[in-house]
C-alpha cells in the first residue's frame, strides 16, 4: 500500500464523515416524506442514505487498510 500522509488520513475520516452527515439528513428526509404518506419519495430518500452509508464504508476500509499495512507483529 502506498505511503499516506496524516494529513491525508483526517481528510479521510473527514470524508467519512461529511458521507454520514449526508445520510443522516435523508434519513430526515424519509420519515418526513413518510409522514406525509409520499411513499415513492420516503423509499428514494432511504436509498439515499443505504448509498451514502456504503460511500461511508468504502472509505473507512481504505483506512483500515492503510493502517494494517502500516501496522508490524
Amino acid at each position: 500500500m502506498e505511503e499516506i500522509s496524516i494529513e491525508e488520513v483526517a481528510m479521510l475520516y473527514e470524508a467519512i464523515a461529511d458521507e454520514l452527515e449526508i445520510a443522516a439528513r435523508h434519513c430526515e428526509a424519509a420519515a418526513q416524506r413518510f409522514r406525509q404518506q409520499e411513499v415513492p419519495r420516503g423509499s428514494s430518500h432511504g436509498f439515499a442514505v443505504h448509498g451514502h452509508l456504503q460511500c461511508a464504508q468504502k472509505i473507512l476500509n481504505k483506512v483500515a487498510e492503510i493502517h494494517a499495512s502500516n501496522s508490524h507483529i
